[in-house]
């Protein structure tokens, strides 16, 4: 037993169709943003902020460079400071020297950003950074630390708040910078760290081995130290994002909420365009159905209407000239039905009148009588098969034994044996042509020209004339058969060819046509490779022109 399968509307498929890829691709691409940002980002700031340490770096390489050893750098310059140290003065100090050096690279940079700035040139462009006074510059430059010093200043043993004077901001750290210098000793000073990097620095060796500073397990930003083109060491920054920092919980969350927020205006906004897409689709194929279904019922005048420059407009186009080409073909169909139930009604009549003319005794059962109805049935057999013909040739049906034949001879031969009839009717023939080798059924070739030859007999008054021609390309051989009036109307020449169309009915009846000659010519011709038409002939009356080429395909 077959299990019944839903059926979906396409414009429903075409609707989940967009709607779930949409989804599928902003998912999976905020995703990959969202990871990618946690993943990223954090080194990403690092990395910026690492090029704000180009001092530092520097400061380092000279230090290197001095010692050509961090751990000797780092104990000769705790060793310069004076007084006694306390046991855990040399470990303190040795977890501090980086941040120092930080300092000391912060103040190097202040000093020559303020000197920049004091400058005629510049200070038009930094507009909105102050300017220190030549006296601030000249404390300033007196007191700038060397990276080779770092601890200048300092005294065992190591109060709390050495490090926390300010030359711009503490009277005091002035007139004591004074009473320094009156012994060539540099005040200890400390820079404000406006962007927090020295509670995030390290120093590694050149095996990327820690050796001070602030040692992390999370992803850091390193940032080589060259001497002589050679890496000595790296400076480490640890990133500011931390997965557990409340600030970076802060930071990811309200990245999260914009990655919510686009998401759902991307579904919002795919769900409506998705369901304009499939409407703009579904009417157009609504209406496609709903003419089909006309079509089916029979009503070949049903017309769809669909304004559209794509494939459906297309396809309504196409739906809209078969509907015609059937109402056509039902038009021609029920023609042919009547056509043909006239024709065989009244030979039918005829003979049925004689039958039963004799039935009655009112007609005896004379040798003429019987040729009389013989000549019926006859006429009812011709009828019969060149309906058959007919009908064969229109469904592209019709058999052709083709072989290579002299046209001119098989007319020749015909032109003969019309000859009496011709003379019956007081017609005069006459026959100029060549022949060429042509590849044609010759029985059907035959079946042609008796159709010509017998119009013409029809349709020529008494005293007429008949003239049979031929001419010849390189490439086509053509026959003409010429006949005196009765002449033609325009109209009545166009409408040559089509099946029980008669020029003068009761006169073709009267000599036995059946109205079928012309069309069936033109369909055997058709079938063979050639064409005939009909136009005015010279003489008066009307003119067939049988082509055939002269190269034919088997």
């Amino acid at each position: 037993m077959l299990l019944k399968i839903r059926r979906f509307p396409i414009a429903l498929r075409l609707f989940l169709t967009v709607l779930l890829t949409t989804v599928v691709i902003t998912t999976v691409s905020l995703g990959v943003l969202h990871w990618t940002m946690q993943k990223n980002f954090a080194k990403y700031v690092a990395d910026v902020e690492m090029q704000k340490l180009d001092h530092l770096i520097h400061n380092l390489a000279d230090v290197y460079g001095e010692y050509q050893d961090w751990g000797n750098a780092i104990q000769a310059q705790m060793l310069q400071i004076e007084g006694e140290a306390a046991p855990d003065d040399y470990d303190k100090l040795s977890h501090w020297w980086l941040r120092r050096q930080y300092d000391i690279a912060l103040q190097q940079r202040y000093f020559e950003e303020h000197t920049i700035i004091n400058s005629s040139n510049m200070a038009k462009i930094v507009q909105n950074t102050p300017a220190l006074s030549e006296e601030e510059l000249s404390i300033l430059k007196l007191n700038l630390p060397s990276e080779f010093q770092p601890f200048e200043g300092l005294r065992f043993p190591l109060s709390s708040n050495q490090n926390l004077a300010r030359i711009a901001q503490n009277n005091k750290a002035a007139d004591s910078q004074q009473s320094e210098n009156t012994t060539n000793k540099k005040q200890f000073i400390s820079m404000p760290d406006r962007l927090g990097l020295s509670s995030r620095l390290s120093l590694y060796d050149a095996e990327q081995q820690f050796i001070v500073g602030e040692q992390s397990d999370d992803q850091m930003s390193f940032r080589p130290i060259l001497v002589n083109s050679k890496v000595v060491g790296y400076l480490g920054l640890k990133p500011v994002l931390d997965q557990d920092d409340a600030s970076s919980i802060n930071f990811f969350s309200n990245q999260k909420r914009y990655l919510l927020l686009v998401y759902g205006l991307t579904i919002f906004v795919s769900l409506i365009a998705s369901l304009l897409l499939a409407t703009y689709f579904r009417k157009p194929i609504q209406r496609l159905l709903n003419g089909t279904r006309e079509l089916t019922k029979g009503n070949y005048q049903h017309q769809v209407t669909v304004n559209r420059n794509d494939e459906l407009g297309d396809l309504s186009n196409k739906l809209n000239q078969l509907a015609v080409m059937l109402d056509q073909h039902e038009t021609s169909r029920r023609q042919w039905v009547a056509d043909t139930s006239h024709e065989l009604k009244t030979p039918l009549a005829v003979l049925q009148a004689q039958i039963e003319a004799m039935q009655d005794g009112i007609r005896k059962p004379t040798p003429e009588h019987f040729n009389s109805m013989l000549n019926q049935v006859s006429s009812l057999k011709k009828l019969t098969q060149d309906l058959a013909d007919l009908a064969q040739a229109e469904a592209m049906q019709l058999k052709c034994y083709m072989a290579t034949v002299n046209p001119w001879a098989v007319i020749e031969q015909e032109i003969e044996n019309f000859k009496p009839k011709f003379e019956q009717a007081n017609l005069t023939i006459t026959a100029t042509g060549e022949g060429a080798d042509l590849q044609l059924d010759v029985d059907r070739f035959k079946q042609i020209m008796v159709n010509l030859l017998g119009n013409s007999i029809r349709y020529t008054e008494a005293g007429g004339q008949v003239h049979v021609h031929t001419e010849q390309s390189a490439t086509h051989w053509t026959v003409y058969v010429d006949d005196s009036p009765l002449g033609l109307s325009d109209e009545q020449l166009a409408n040559l060819g089509q099946r029980f169309y008669r020029v003068d009915d009761s006169r073709t009846r009267a000599t036995g046509g059946t109205g079928l000659g012309l069309a069936l010519s033109a369909k055997i011709t058709q079938a063979m490779g050639g064409e005939l038409s009909f136009d005015h002939s010279p003489l008066g009356g009307l003119r067939c022109k049988l082509t055939f080429p002269k190269q034919m395909k088997q």
